[in-house]
Order: structure tokens, then sequence, then C-alpha cells
């Protein structure tokens, strides 16, 4: 898959199709919104007006504004006052927070996975792993990355720790997609050597080798973060 210019803004979102307008619309409005965010498409610091945003969406504004309200409480936006709903900014605190947070679960959730891990999750990590090889866009290897995060914390058997990998992952996307593509290929070839251990079963090799990713993201990460002041 090549990498096309993206339009950034509200102009890069998509009308919705008339499938899409049925139903309950305000969730749907809220997941497109937020991948938008990871993509990208909506910059940290993006104004969200709601009424342009339903006008480009082709919907009322009352769900583009309950949409708005979840982005909130889920803390991907931010509403100032008298100012509106805006982007969240990138920040040093919640990145090393975020990373000491992953370095601490998913080292342990790998573990478990070496231990726990059935032949069917090795094929969804196996599949993982064959599409990150195949991809050179940086918008799905970022969304790959936190699919196969949570494809490994699957493993554990621990419904628990996997939801919380996923939320983690979730936050380390909004992060990733300023990771340069060099450290794109170190990131699979670690990933392939996590599954190596979660397929021989060595829970100990598979734990330091999640920790080592992690920290090693993170550095990979930190060096590119930028955090402009909307």
């Amino acid at each position: 898959m090549t990498t096309g210019a993206v339009t950034a803004g509200i102009a890069g979102l998509a009308p919705l199709n008339r499938m899409q307008r049925a139903g309950r619309t305000a969730p749907h409005v809220r997941d497109l919104l937020e991948e938008a965010i990871l993509q990208g498409v909506l910059m940290p610091g993006a104004h969200l007006n709601a009424d342009a945003l339903a006008k480009q969406l082709g919907i009322s504004h009352i769900p583009v504004r309950e949409a708005l309200r979840a982005l909130g409480v889920d803390g991907w936006i931010e509403f100032r006052p008298h100012q509106g709903a805006f982007v969240r900014g990138r920040s040093e605190q919640e990145l090393a927070d975020l990373f000491e947070s992953r370095m601490f679960l998913e080292s342990q959730a790998a573990a478990l996975a070496a231990e726990r891990r059935t032949g069917e999750q090795l094929a969804i990590l196996d599949d993982v792993l064959a599409r990150q090889r195949r991809s050179t866009d940086p918008v799905e290897l970022a969304r790959i990355n936190a699919e196969f995060h949570s494809a490994l914390a699957d493993c554990s058997q621990n419904k628990l720790i996997a939801g919380f990998v996923r939320t983690l992952s979730m936050r380390a996307r909004f992060y990733f997609s300023t990771v340069p593509s060099g450290r794109r290929t170190i990131t699979r070839q670690q990933h392939e050597a996590l599954v190596d251990a979660v397929r021989r079963r060595d829970s100990a090799a598979a734990g330091q080798l999640a920790r080592d990713h992690v920290a090693a993201t993170r550095r990979g990460v930190r060096s590119e973060l930028l955090t402009p002041s909307p």
C-alpha cells in the first residue's frame, strides 16, 4: 500500500453515506473523528467546530455535539471556554506516563502470552506480522502496530490486562505516527522476535523483549516529538 497526500482538517473528512447516517449516528461520528485524530487528519490543536463538522459530514449538528462530548470524556479533545472544542496536544509528561505504564503492563502480558497462547491466537499474530511486512503506509503501520499489541495481550487470556493494553495502544498510536520510517523497520523486527518467543513458550524472553521494545519505541517517539502550543 502506498502513501498519498493527506488532506488535513475538517475538509479531510468524507461525508457520511446513507447507511452511515442511519441508526445511532453519534457513536459512528465519534469513531470517525477518533480515527481522524489518530491518522493525523485532525491534528493536535485543530478547532472542531460542530456546525462546520455537521456541514462537512452531511448531518445535523446534534449527533456531532454528542460525539464531541464523548471524545472529551475519552480525552481526545478539550473544551476551551468561549472558544469550543480542540484536538488535544501531545505532551512530554503524557508520553512518560504512557510508556511507563506500557513497559510495566505489556512485559507481564507478553510473559503470560507465552505461557497461555493458543494455536489460533498465534495464527492471528502471524497474520498481523505478514500485513506489517507488506505495508509501507505510515498510517496503516501505526494501526497495525496497535493491533499487534492488542493481539499479543489477548494471548494472556486475561481480559482485564487485554483491555488495558488495548486502551494504552490507542494512546500510543497517537504518538507512534511521529516515529521515523527507520524505527518502523526495527519495530517490525522486534515484533517478530516477540512472536518467536511466544511461539517457543519462553515467558522470560517474551517479557524482556516486550519491555525492551516499549523502551526503544519510547526513545524513538521522544526524539521526534513536537509539542506546538495552539
